[in-house]
């Protein structure tokens, strides 16, 4: 005995396969991105570590202390040990005219 079924029920069980088969690739791909984002966030921690100890090592040569060992090293003397400050450019200085238009750039340094 054969009866004929509904539209909706013959076309169910091939969309129940489809959906299965889409569900389980979307699957495979949700797995793919999950370990990408777990190499990723093991490489942002190896990367921080590698920064930590980038700082640590750049703050043996640009601490205070350091600039300031190097500054005796070169010559430098301290601020209260140097003495009366001259002007070099007590005046102003002569500037030609220049074309319209124009870019100045005026630098002071006290």
């Amino acid at each position: 005995m054969n009866v004929a079924l509904p539209a909706p029920f013959r076309i169910a069980l091939p969309a129940y396969l489809a959906l299965l088969l889409v569900l389980a690739v979307m699957g495979v791909a949700n797995q793919g991105s999950l370990r990408r984002q777990l190499d990723l966030m093991d490489r942002k921690a190896e990367l921080s570590a590698s920064v930590a100890r980038a700082r640590l090592v750049a703050g043996t040569v640009t601490a205070p202390q350091a600039v300031a060992a190097w500054a005796r090293a070169a010559g430098f003397v301290p601020v209260p040990e140097g003495g009366i400050a001259v002007a070099a450019a007590a005046g102003s200085v002569d500037v030609p005219p220049v074309q319209e238009p124009s870019l100045e750039v005026r630098t002071v340094w006290r």
